[in-house]
């Protein structure tokens, strides 16, 4: 199977590309939204295009079906991206090889487990298990996408990559950032230092302070690693710490055997 990561933008200049690669942006910000979808102006601000450009990509979009427009000012991604999801989750699906050691995991620790995978700048859920210590109010469904470093998985694998990319990763996401507050960088950077001294991350919810996470990579041939196993749970549980990693880096490896048997 293919890495989880994007494509990277160096062909960015290739010649007659300019409008695909702009639509794409369009449907890529919404790939990140919230289930309500984005409006226009919200779009623009994302994508740093101007507004009849993006208005135009969009209305095109929606007579193609890879949008929906709703409540008649928001955009969502359309029924013809989810055919076609069907289709590419034939051969992008080693996360199902994680389900039973994230199950198993979140009856032992009696918390929600997740899986994500690096996707350029950004992490995306591949797969969740709620455990008896659930937070509703904080439940990301799988396939939210989110700017790398917020969440513990996304620290730790900024932690395992070379300080440069790290580094340039966290400047590209620094507006989107903002939306957790302002000071959330400077917080990220500093989860980051001590997640390189731990050789684990632990962060602590925005939207609630008595909820913390603690996230690993899950360990693989290349250089940088593209998979995080973490849990979420009471911020009680965090002074725990080295007895939840042990129980992480169990499942980790497990999770690495399975995607690694499953790529011979």
């Amino acid at each position: 199977m293919a890495s989880m990561m994007s494509p990277s933008s160096a062909g960015s200049d290739r010649p007659g590309t300019g409008s695909l690669r702009k639509a794409l942006r369009l449907v890529t910000a919404l790939g990140a939204a919230e289930a309500e979808g984005l409006r226009l102006t919200e779009l623009v601000g994302r994508t740093n295009m101007d507004t009849s450009t993006a208005y135009r990509m969009l209305a095109c979009l929606v007579d193609e079906g890879f949008l929906q427009k709703v409540e008649g000012k928001r955009y969502r991604l359309g029924q013809r991206v989810f055919e076609l999801g069907l289709v590419a989750g034939q051969h992008f699906n080693e996360h199902l090889l994680a389900k039973a050691a994230l199950r198993t995991l979140a009856d032992r620790l009696g918390a929600t487990t997740v899986l994500n995978a690096r996707s350029g700048i950004e992490t995306v859920y591949l797969e969740r298990m709620e455990g008896p210590e659930s937070f509703p109010g904080l439940r990301q469904a799988v396939g939210t996408r989110l700017p790398i470093g917020v969440g513990a998985g996304g620290v730790a694998l900024l932690a395992a990559m070379a300080p440069k990319e790290a580094d340039a990763l966290m400047r590209a996401n620094e507006i989107r950032y903002r939306a957790w507050g302002r000071n959330t960088s400077q917080v990220l950077r500093r989860h980051l230092d001590r997640a390189k001294v731990d050789g684990f991350a632990s962060t602590t919810s925005f939207l609630r302070p008595d909820v913390g996470s603690i996230g690993i990579v899950v360990p693989e041939a290349s250089a940088t690693p593209v998979f995080a196993l973490s849990i979420v749970c009471g911020t009680a549980r965090l002074g725990r710490a080295e007895e939840l990693v042990a129980e992480l880096r169990a499942a980790a490896s497990q999770v690495a055997t399975a995607i690694s048997a499953s790529r011979q």
